[in-house]
């Protein structure tokens, strides 16, 4: 599985990937180069105009129960003596349910209306043309989308408006809510294949993607990640109504100041000016001697359904009690480019710190990965100490460089095979900067076996959309390590629950004979070591249902009242969501469109089919012809000094720009 291609075949791809990676690093550096710390606008023609737009942005969250309800503000003025039609490619949790937007112009309010994307995007463009002011928003990912905004007149401010929910996290007693603010950088995989000699003909290949997906915006950059500019701008206010006194809350990563108004309410701000380049991550812990073991939430709409939303961490004795198994634990470490600087570091450090905690049962492997597979072995190997020597040396080695094929790294690892007697975990260090990610949950689905995958996240703006579906997928569960200092408690929880064997199996069912439960996610993945079970379930007529599942005791089974809990709202709207991200992960797209599209516009969300359209009635005087794209700031501890892309190292981008530059010069002298 880990063998090696031919010298021949080898030598040709790198010539190829080389001369291909030349080609995009001037277009990229061409590109690159036009940016500016606020917004670049070019002409009809592609020249560079001078810019003047400003945009600054702020979210306000409102915490009650397990729900985290966020409102989320594009302000955008325009400070060009002529009309500008604006873009704005900006981040939202990956979990994130849209379900509102609205316009402002002035005194003037415009609600935005849900539409199917392609009729969307057709109504924009006439508005845009006939000199209407309008905005556009849509989903690029899960957690990556777009704001449009049409003829922004001279001096005007236009401000966008979106509304999202999602359930916060919660694990090993502690909450924890996730704001992104700018993107890592992605990679969007070339699949050059040659044909080796011998090869049958007709074997199908993978057509190669030189560029982005069709139909994908790329974000542009800032230069600095410390710009003192106004589109830095951004200001957050949490306010958290739970009902309990909470003993701890912490922002890891930014300075925060805390009020506490009256029992159990707590209002977190923002307190630095410069935060838009790293994930801002909040935790609090509630006053209790025990952990919660099961929270209920329920919500009837007006024509009579019911939801509810289910947490529920069984007690740790079904996990203590249990013998420890056998593992074969492979690590699975991103030596992409996107890595370089403090995420490599990271990575290194909390791979040093998994083989300090590997016991003399264990087998083990390493192996890193950009555009080629770097094996520490071709096989597992024994957890003794001449090995963990022979391990630490080569994680020491490690540098990042190269684009991020993750496909051969899931080749490499997951064989679709059952492995009896041990259990086999995958641990995958990654910041995810790709663009490819539903074609490898699929990937992940057919080859993973009775392997487990576990994604860690790296980096200060991880891409926490594929790593979090890819654990779903691969019946694991995703951790997200910010900082250095979180490398040794991050890694020592995860190892907590890799440790034991999982509640599977689960599926909740039904008291009423004959009548399935509709729930989402679905299938229900592995229950773990302190992390609870999270789903939104269609109740109507139920007034009690019951979670099973298989332990290493026995089977499990709890059974809940639905008419004991506590009232919420927006659980129809996260049920929904939920079971449109089932949809799409399990299936593929155009099989599922026509049932995304449908809930997507029954329950006001954004999905890949439907966006958000608002337009002001009223036409201005200018039709702009001027086009602006905001810049977001490189992730901190990014240092990519040459653009990444196509995987081959600084050393092509340089021969092949000293040939390009010869081959210009031979021209002129014609």
């Amino acid at each position: 599985m880990l063998s090696k291609p031919s010298k021949v075949l080898t030598r040709s791809c790198s010539w190829l990937r080389g001369s291909l990676f030349t080609f995009i690093a001037f277009v990229s550096c061409a590109s690159n180069a036009s940016t500016s710390p606020e917004l670049t606008m070019y002409d009809s023609n592609g020249a560079k105009a001078a810019p003047g737009v400003i945009v600054k942005s702020a979210a306000t969250m409102t915490v009650t129960g397990l729900i985290n309800h966020v409102v989320v503000t594009q302000h955008y003025r325009n400070e060009n003596p002529f009309a500008v039609n604006a873009r704005y490619v900006f981040p939202l949790a990956d979990e994130s349910a849209v379900h509102a937007m609205t316009m402002h112009i002035g005194e003037r309010v415009i609600k935005g209306e849900i539409d199917k994307k392609a009729q969307a995007e057709l109504r924009f463009q006439q508005a845009q043309q006939a000199g209407k002011q309008a905005a556009l928003v849509h989903q690029q990912r899960s957690n990556m989308f777009v704001t449009n905004v049409a003829n922004i007149g001279p001096g005007e401010d236009v401000q966008i408006e979106l509304k999202y929910q999602e359930v916060i996290d919660y694990r090993s007693g502690t909450f924890a809510l996730r704001f992104p603010t700018t993107i890592t950088p992605r990679y969007h995989p070339i699949t050059a294949v040659l044909q080796e000699q011998g090869e049958r003909p007709n074997v199908e290949k993978q057509p190669a993607s030189l560029f982005a997906p069709s139909g994908w915006i790329t974000p542009i950059y800032s230069p600095s990640s410390h710009s003192d500019t106004a589109q830095s701008e951004f200001s957050l206010i949490i306010n958290i109504d739970v009902g309990l006194e909470l003993v701890d809350i912490q922002s890891k990563y930014h300075q925060i100041a805390i009020e506490n108004p009256a029992f159990g309410q707590y209002q977190v701000a923002l307190n630095e000016s410069n935060a838009v380049d790293r994930d801002f991550l909040l935790e609090f812990k509630p006053l209790q001697k025990e952990q919660a073991q099961a929270a209920f939430f329920t919500e009837q709409l007006n024509n009579g359904e019911r939801f509810g939303l289910l947490m529920l961490l069984p007690p740790d004795d079904h996990f203590t009690q249990t013998q420890r198994l056998a593992r074969e634990m492979i690590f699975v470490v991103d030596t992409s480019g996107s890595m370089h600087g403090q995420s490599m570091e990271q990575a290194k450090s909390a791979l040093h710190y998994a083989l300090s905690l590997l016991d003399s049962n264990d087998s083990f492997n390493i192996i890193g990965f950009d555009d080629q597979i770097m094996p520490m072995s071709n096989n597992p190997v024994p957890a003794n100490d001449f090995n963990l020597r022979r391990a630490e040396r080569f994680v020491y080695n490690l540098q990042a460089d190269g684009g991020t094929e993750i496909k051969g790294a899931l080749d490499a690892v997951l064989d679709g095979h059952e492995h009896l007697g041990y259990l086999r975990q995958v641990v995958f260090l990654t910041d995810g900067s790709v663009s490819n990610e539903d074609s490898l949950f699929k990937h992940i689905s057919a080859q993973l076996g009775d392997s487990r995958l576990f994604t860690i996240g790296i980096g200060s703006a991880p891409n926490s959309y594929f790593m979090r579906r890819a654990a779903d997928v691969g019946r694991g569960t995703f951790t997200y390590i910010g900082n250095s200092g979180e490398v040794k408690p991050k890694m020592q929880q995860l190892f907590d629950k890799l440790a034991h064997p999982a509640i599977s199996q689960l599926a909740l069912s039904s008291e009423l004979a004959n009548q399935a439960l509709e729930y989402w996610p679905s299938p229900l993945p592995d229950l773990y070591f302190s992390e609870p079970v999270m789903v939104a379930v269609k109740l109507d007529n139920q007034a009690a249902i019951t979670l099973t599942g298989q332990t290493a005791q026995g089977p499990l089974a709890i059974k809940l009242n639905t008419q004991q809990g506590q009232s919420a709202q927006g659980i129809a709207r996260l049920w929904a969501r939920q079971k449109i991200k089932s949809l799409l992960l399990y299936n593929e797209q155009q099989q599922v469109k026509a049932q995304v599209e449908s809930l997507a516009l029954e329950h006001q969300l954004l999905s890949p089919f439907t966006a958000f359209i608002a337009i002001e009635k009223t036409q201005s005087n200018t039709v702009a012809e001027q086009n602006v794209q905001a810049a977001n700031q490189l992730p901190e501890g990014l240092s990519m000094r040459l653009p990444q892309t196509d995987g081959q190292s600084r050393q092509y981008i340089m021969l092949g720009m000293l040939l390009l530059t010869g081959f210009a010069a031979l021209r002129f002298k014609k």
